[in-house]
């Protein structure tokens, strides 16, 4: 157990430099950055079960992905010419590009992620 909060702590120093590509005035705030990762999570965790979308676990994670699209759109709206530092590839994705792939990954997940990625799209013409 010792080893989730090393892992914890370490993802936001990945993130907190400016070492590389933008900045730090380009990206997200570290707070900000975690959060969109999970977000990011929970809709990938989504999409998967959108495959066959029945059940306890499926309802589980449509109020997930309603409750993180959401909070993405605002996140989103805050910092609409800041980048998201993804931690893995150690790369920057403009937020703009980022939310246009997160609206098209959800558009293939099923009635349920249509209308979740309905809501994006107004933020993105707004931006």
């Amino acid at each position: 157990m010792a080893l989730l909060p090393l892992m914890v702590v370490g993802i936001p120093a990945c993130g907190g430099g400016g070492g590389n590509g933008g900045g730090g005035g380009n990206r997200l705030s570290t707070e900000d950055n975690l959060k969109v990762d999970q977000y990011r999570t929970d809709i990938e965790e989504f999409c998967n079960l959108a495959i066959r979308p029945t059940g306890e676990l499926y309802d589980r994670a449509l109020i997930t992905v309603v409750t993180s699209v959401d909070e993405l759109v605002l996140i989103y709206k805050k910092n609409t010419g800041k980048a998201f530092h993804e931690p893995l590839k150690d790369r920057e994705i403009k937020m703009t590009d980022f939310m246009q792939s997160e609206a098209k990954k959800l558009r293939g997940c099923g009635k349920d992620g249509k209308a979740e990625a309905a809501k994006i799209t107004p933020a993105l013409q707004a931006g």
